[in-house]
């Protein structure tokens, strides 16, 4: 059994029954379990183990009466009893529990007749007793009746049946306390190894359980909060009306779920978490307390709130392929026919300044229109490996043109710096919305610093890095001893229509455009700012493998004149009519079409020597593409450059843009028009 006796049975209280016994019956008696050890024992006697056990000769009938007993016990005889040569008799009798074999209770020593005096004298001189005190222990022995020792025996039996449902009984408390410490340890191993915080609160709505997840979520230790109110260590608690739904829940409620949102105190980390509070209820089904499991979800609510911003940019990205094709188609004509009228006019006339507004106004408006394309992905790029050092050279005039007198330009370019594949003109918007995201930020003056280098990303420093990936980049830099911003700013810094500016004084667009000009390159932005100490925007760009052109490349800031003939496909008219008049302007004979089909009838009019053919890509009926398809097949000499007003994502689906045609952006105005024809002309198909 895996108790001791001593375990089951009240061993003191034994002690007193059978010191009891022993007074009135005046016979000995001991409880040994069967390693030896005395439980208890009353009117021991000494006959034995001072004398008979002690001399090899008298010892051998102890032996044997050891050995009576024993065996008797063994075959589990209610009583053994045993006689030895000199007239002292034992008795044992088994003290079993559950059917098990724990311990005897000895009777005895004991003599059954008055002993033969003389016979103990003559033992005493043959084995070399001391006579006297040998003579004495002798004395000391009981006399009992047979009739007497039965009784005792009687009474010894009936205390061994008492003793074993003691036993029982005390075994089964054992057991079930037992079963209840290793029931109460799997929860504990439960509760602390659970990936749950797990909470219960008594009636009085203190901390009882505090497990190791909410020691690692909040930075408490149990002993910092268990006995005390939630509002004590917590304040949060109580203002986001966690307290007060625990208060319903210990009042009857039932149980109640949340998801809150809290700041802790001392590290000022905020956190969500997700709770579920139940009433905890006692045997009769009061309720005594509340049970709290917690969740951190805070990387779930970051997550949805990243998916938020990305269909937030989705629907504004709809939004701007929804209206830019009509506005843009619009702005063609406002711009071109502003241009066209300019162009009949001398700067001093007094229609020139208004003009001049409006084509400024225009121009205004479709750079709107593209910075919306732009962070929503949808702008029509050529991108080609580039120098970044020789494209800020460049834009410094422009930069310089957009800053106050009182910032001071820093260009610190890296050596040998490493090409990226971008389209220039994506360049320039980045560069000209940080630079006057810097001068706004810097009102008083101030510096502005941009810089290039090459940087290697492992896979350690990409940890410190939003959205970064291992590898080679070119860092552009830009950075500003502005007023700065704090954390609140920092959180939608590249949010579509998100400004600290006044109302006139920004459109919000500025930094996403950015951005999503970044992600669409294959790279990702940091930003670095404290509240009046500047802001820092690092820039990480893919390195490419192609070499970036050398030379300074070419604007479309003059107009080229041209000849030959253009077969000019719109089905807009104010689009069709400002378009052939830029063409005219330009040198070019123009036959218009306003329907594809137009198009080809004027292609297979052998009269009609087509040089380029000038489409719009989405047309009722028939693509563009699908046209020039077939005008090629029996003209494969004639040049062709595509223009449209939609986003990118449609034009794409027209094959333009996988297949690499010349392709340009509406609104145009006569001088990109002309650099973009000159280059249709001048490329080997």
């Amino acid at each position: 059994m895996k108790y001791p006796i001593a375990e089951l049975l009240d061993i003191p209280k034994l002690q007193t029954i059978l010191d009891s016994l022993y007074e009135v019956s005046g016979i000995p008696s001991a409880i040994i379990d069967l390693e030896g050890k005395i439980l208890t024992g009353s009117g021991w006697q000494d006959i034995c183990t001072r004398f008979h056990r002690g001399n090899p000769a008298t010892e051998k009938f102890c032996i044997e009466s050891d050995q009576k007993i024993t065996s008797g016990l063994q075959d589990l005889q209610r009583h053994v009893q045993i006689t030895c040569p000199m007239g002292l008799t034992d008795t044992a009798t088994p003290l079993i529990i559950e059917g098990e074999h724990l311990a005897n209770i000895f009777t005895g020593q004991l003599f059954l007749q008055p002993p033969d005096r003389g016979r103990f004298q003559l033992q005493a001189q043959q084995y070399g007793f001391e006579e006297a005190s040998y003579l004495l222990a002798m004395d000391r022995v009981p006399v009992i009746s047979q009739d007497k020792l039965d009784q005792n025996l009687s009474f010894i039996a009936n205390l061994t049946e008492l003793l074993a449902l003691q036993g029982l009984t005390q075994l089964r408390s054992l057991e079930v306390q037992e079963c209840l410490r290793e029931s109460e340890e799997r929860v504990q191993q439960i509760i602390t190894s659970a990936q749950e915080g797990i909470i219960v609160y008594d009636c009085g709505l203190r901390f009882q359980v505090w497990n190791r997840y909410m020691e690692q979520l909040s930075g408490h230790s149990a002993g910092d909060v268990i006995g005390k109110l939630p509002q004590e260590v917590f304040p949060m608690l109580e203002h986001s009306g966690v307290v007060e739904r625990l208060r319903r829940v210990l009042a009857g409620d039932g149980v109640t779920s949340d998801e809150v949102e809290l700041r802790l105190p001392g590290s000022g980390r905020t956190i969500w978490h997700s709770d579920t509070l139940a009433p905890l209820k006692n045997a009769s089904g009061e309720i005594v307390g509340v049970i709290a499991t917690v969740r951190d979800i805070t990387e779930r609510k970051q997550t949805e709130e990243q998916l938020r911003q990305a269909l937030k940019m989705e629907s504004v990205g709809r939004l701007a392929g929804g209206v830019a094709h009509d506005f843009n188609n619009m702005l063609t004509v406002i711009m071109g026919q502003t241009q066209l009228a300019q162009m009949k006019i001398a700067p001093g006339h007094p229609l020139w300044q208004p003009l001049e507004q409006i084509g400024t106004a225009a121009q205004r408006s479709s750079q709107i229109t593209r910075q919306l394309l732009a962070f929503s992905r949808k702008e029509i790029i050529e991108p080609r490996p580039v120098d970044l050092n020789q494209l800020i050279t460049e834009a410094q005039k422009t930069l310089l043109r957009l800053i106050e007198e009182n910032i001071t330009l820093h260009c610190l370019p890296g050596a040998d710096l490493w090409p990226v594949k971008m389209d220039p003109s994506q360049v320039d918007q980045v560069l000209v919305n940080l630079a006057v995201n810097a001068r706004d930020a810097m009102p008083n003056g101030g510096v502005l610093s941009i810089h290039t280098d090459n940087v290697h990303l492992s896979q350690k420093s990409c940890q410190y890095l939003h959205d970064a990936v291992p590898g080679d980049y070119v860092q552009l830099v830009v950075s500003d001893t502005g007023v700065g911003m704090g954390a609140e700013v920092l959180e939608h810094l590249f949010e579509p229509f998100y400004t600290t500016k006044g109302v006139g004084k920004g459109t919000g667009l500025g930094l996403a455009t950015v951005y999503g000009i970044v992600r669409q390159n294959g790279g990702f932005i940091n930003v670095y700012s404290e509240v009046g100490h500047g802001t820092s925007f690092k820039i990480f760009l893919p390195r490419t493998s192609g070499d970036a052109p050398t030379g300074t490349q070419r604007r479309c800031a003059d107009v080229r004149i041209g000849s030959g003939t253009v077969l000019l496909v719109e089905d807009n008219d104010m689009v069709r009519r400002v378009t052939r008049s830029y063409l005219e302007e330009l040198g070019y004979h123009v036959i218009v079409a306003d329907t594809p089909r137009g198009g080809i009838d004027i292609c297979n009019d052998r009269q009609n020597k087509i040089d380029l053919v000038l489409t719009d890509v989405i047309m009722p009926g028939m693509s563009g593409n699908e046209m020039v398809h077939e005008i090629k097949a029996h003209f494969p000499e004639v040049k062709v450059l595509f223009m449209s007003g939609y986003t990118a994502d449609l034009v794409a689906r027209s094959g333009v843009v996988e297949e690499g045609m010349h392709f340009i952006q509406k609104p145009f105005d006569i001088s990109t028009l002309s650099v973009k024809i000159e280059d249709t002309f001048l490329c080997d198909d």
